[in-house]
Order: C-alpha cells, then sequence, then structure tokens
C-alpha cells in the first residue's frame, strides 16, 4: 500500500510540473492595475491616440508597465488634469494605486516612502476640517467616506466641478492610507496677493519659495500671453504682472506641499496641467530648492482634438511633461461666452454705481 501511495504522489508531482510547464502562471504583483479604459467623457473616444501613453524623452509610446515603473520610481508624482474631465481623474485615482501596489512589490525597495497626496483643490483654511475627516484630536475616531471629505470642506461651495469626479481620488487614497493635504494658500492670503502683490509675503518668503529667481525671459513672456489667452482677452493688461505673480506663487506654493513631508520621503500632487510643466510650474520650484530632477515625474492629461493625430500636435499643449495622456473629450460649453457675460454684467454694475458684490457668503 505504502509503495502505491509513493508512485501516485510521484505521478501527480509529475503532472503539476507538466502544467506548469504548459501553463505558466501570468498573474505577477509587479504588473500594474488595469488602466482606467471605460471612458466617461463623451467625445472623440474613438480617436486614434485615446488610451495611449506618450513618453516625450523617448520620443514614443511606452507600455502601460514602464509608465507604472516610472510612476513609482520617482520620490514626487505630479499628475495634472483638465480640472472637468471625470477621465482625468480616474487616472489620477490609477496613478495612486499604481504607485502604492508596486511599492508593495518591492521591485523600488529603497525608493522614497509616498506619504501625501497634495490637493490643489485644498486649501490651507480648511485644515481643520481635514483634522475632523481624519480624526485627529479625538477620543473616538469615526471611519470617514469619500462623500464627508465633500461635507466636511464644503466642496460644494468651493467653485470645483462636481465632487462625483474627484471621488476616485479621495477613495484610492483613503484605501492606501495616504494623508491628503492643502496644496493651495487660504482663500483669506490668496485675495490679500491679489490686492498687494510681492508685498503680502512675509520676509523671507520670497526667498524660500524660490520667487526671488526670476522666469527667463522668454517662459515669463509665454506665461503673460497665457495668462491673457485663458482670460479671453478681457483682462487689461497692466493687470497681468501680478497675475502672472499670483501664478508663480501658486506653483510655489504646491511645490512647498510636497516639500513638507518628512526628509527622504515623497507625495503625489493633483493639481491643473499647467502647474505640473517642468519648464515652469511645481518641478522649476522644487529643482531650486534642491530637489533632483530625474526624482519627479511629470505627467500631463491631454484631451485629444478633431483631426490631431500625431503626438507633436500637442507640443504646446503639454509643454514640460515627461509623459502624456490622451483621453477623450469632455463635452462643455465655450468659457469665453461666460466670462463676456460675466464682464459685461460687472462693467454694467459700474457704471450705474451699484455695489460691486451684493451677495452675502
Amino acid at each position: 500500500m505504502d509503495k502505491r501511495l509513493a508512485v501516485c504522489a510521484a505521478v501527480m508531482v509529475s503532472v503539476l510540473i507538466l502544467a506548469f510547464a504548459v501553463h505558466p502562471a501570468v498573474a505577477d504583483n509587479r504588473d500594474p492595475p488595469p488602466a482606467p479604459t471605460d471612458w466617461v467623457s463623451s467625445l472623440l473616444r474613438d480617436h486614434p491616440l485615446v488610451g495611449k501613453v506618450w513618453s516625450t524623452r523617448d520620443k514614443a509610446f511606452v507600455e502601460l508597465k514602464d509608465f507604472a515603473r516610472a510612476l513609482a520610481l520617482s520620490r514626487y508624482a505630479l499628475t495634472g488634469e483638465v480640472h472637468d474631465n471625470p477621465d482625468h481623474h480616474l487616472w489620477q485615482a490609477w496613478a495612486i494605486r499604481t504607485i502604492s501596489k508596486l511599492r508593495g512589490s518591492r521591485i523600488v525597495e529603497g525608493a522614497p516612502q509616498f506619504d501625501i497626496v497634495a490637493m490643489e483643490m485644498v486649501r490651507t483654511d480648511q485644515n481643520r476640517a481635514l483634522d475632523k475627516f481624519y480624526g485627529r484630536d479625538v477620543e473616538v475616531p469615526r471611519p470617514r467616506r469619500p462623500r464627508d471629505f465633500a461635507r466636511l470642506l464644503k466642496w460644494s461651495k468651493s467653485g470645483w466641478p462636481d465632487f462625483k469626479i474627484y471621488e476616485p481620488i479621495i477613495a484610492q487614497a483613503q484605501h492606501e492610507q495616504l494623508v491628503i493635504v492643502p496644496a493651495s494658500a487660504s482663500r483669506e492670503f490668496t485675495k490679500k496677493l491679489s490686492a498687494e502683490g510681492e508685498k503680502a509675503l512675509a520676509p523671507g518668503e520670497l526667498e524660500r519659495l524660490a520667487l526671488s529667481d526670476p522666469l527667463p525671459a522668454k517662459l515669463a513672456e509665454d506665461l503673460a500671453k497665457e495668462i491673457k489667452e485663458s482670460h479671453c482677452g478681457l483682462i487689461p493688461d497692466k493687470a497681468i504682472p501680478r497675475m502672472s505673480f499670483i501664478q508663480r506663487f501658486r506653483d510655489a506654493t504646491m511645490a512647498d506641499s510636497l516639500l513638507a513631508v518628512a526628509s527622504g520621503k515623497g507625495g503625489i500632487l493633483i493639481a491643473g496641467n499647467g502647474h505640473v510643466r517642468r519648464d515652469r510650474g511645481v518641478p522649476w520650484y522644487l529643482i531650486k530648492r534642491g530637489i533632483p530632477a530625474d526624482a519627479i515625474v511629470a505627467v500631463e492629461m491631454v484631451e485629444v482634438a478633431e483631426g490631431e493625430t500625431e503626438p507633436a500636435d500637442y507640443a504646446e499643449a503639454a509643454p514640460g511633461a515627461d509623459f502624456i495622456v490622451f483621453t477623450p473629450r469632455t463635452k462643455r460649453e465655450d468659457p469665453c461666452e461666460k466670462m463676456k457675460e460675466f464682464m459685461a454684467k460687472k462693467h454694467k454694475k459700474e457704471k450705474s454705481g451699484a455695489p460691486e458684490d451684493t451677495k452675502k457668503e
């Protein structure tokens, strides 16, 4: 009987060896999660670039696993967006999940530990609301869900797009135990900055934030032009220098929020595409403050356009990115029409002598 059992066992081992030799396992914890390609945006879903990732350094499309590895090996992963495109937020949530998964698989052992997700949409004057969300300084912390984040931070009054499209980011950050931190200054200080410019900063802040270092002339000109165009040409030229400084301050502040992590650690930034560009955005300030350029990965999410089927067609749409992720386009109203209406109402109010703002907060 013992002899029979031994023979059976030997046969079973042989069968198992043969089975694994013929059908090797394909699951690998080092593989990235599937890309979020169940598109929410409705326009140009069948565009040939949609769902592809382009490396600006290699001038080539890259496999998802190579893109994922680059993110996981970075110290600071800067992920851009077009604010009202829900697919961009799904890709940002994917980046959070991917970085955590690949680091967990130890293929990036020794890389800086990610601690935070810094969000442009969150301000420093919302820190108390964040304390409540995370249950800090309370005897019995309550479990929180993403919708609690929206409620406590009064997202519906923030001016940002519907929280529903940002919810995947909050949910994924919670799941990976990454803490969300503000990447923007308080509303009150931003108003002060608009009124006073550089004078609003405390002594030494200009130098500390690297704002005392001027942008190269061409980049400064491009920034001024971009501000003019983004306001549909409706703002006076005399307002542009101060608005350029405010834009620079916002980039420098986002860099500062990332640098607030403990020494040797890193984080993820969620912000508009204009903030993550290497040539004059957040990476510029990180590098000025001593972060090696190769410790930063900048990703821009770009909506495809009709008739533009080559990555080179999007050079102006994504300057200074390391990677470009192409997605469908979100249907939206012409922003310039809304701005024209706003400016017309403002002009009429000023002409009539009515108070500039009669609404209650």
